[in-house]
């Protein structure tokens, strides 16, 4: 003997599903709106905007099109990015005017490496903290050439 299942109209689908966006949008919307502002304020304290800034030579001349590279030492750093769905590591080029600018960091330790042809690579270890910060980086000719 065969068994029958009820079966809806697709008329009564799309009707159950206007009425579950209707009602559950304006709830998930009046939940979003409630948010405590210190909170937010909280969230905003932990981050830090950096600009780093290139320059080369004796009379420290921008340097564009550097490849600035950023690499989180600590671990605490590193699972902030993945929460927030970043990289780890980031990296950017530099403007016609010698900068890169990295926004929401989370605070602490950080390698800065720049790369740039005709340059010695450079990198050094830096704290992040505060609001914002900008790092100066003098690159240098290099001394020999290796080939």
């Amino acid at each position: 003997m065969k068994t029958m299942r009820p079966s809806l109209h697709p008329g009564t689908i799309a009707l159950l599903f206007a009425l579950v966006l209707a009602f559950g949008l304006p709830a998930v919307a009046q939940s979003n709106s409630k948010k405590d502002p210190s909170k937010d304020k909280k969230a905003d304290d932990s981050t830090t905007d950096i600009v780093i800034h290139v320059v080369g030579g004796a009379k420290n001349k921008p340097v564009p099109n550097a490849s600035v590279y950023l690499r989180f030492r600590e671990k605490k750093a590193m699972l902030f990015l993945l929460r927030r769905k970043k990289k780890i590591e980031l990296d950017l080029k530099t403007d016609n005017n010698g900068n890169a600018s990295f926004t929401q960091l989370p605070h602490g330790e950080v390698l800065v490496q720049v790369v740039a042809p005709s340059w010695q690579t450079f990198g050094e270890y830096y704290v992040v903290k505060g609001r914002k910060q900008t790092i100066q980086v003098k690159l240098h000719k290099p001394k020999t050439r290796w080939y």
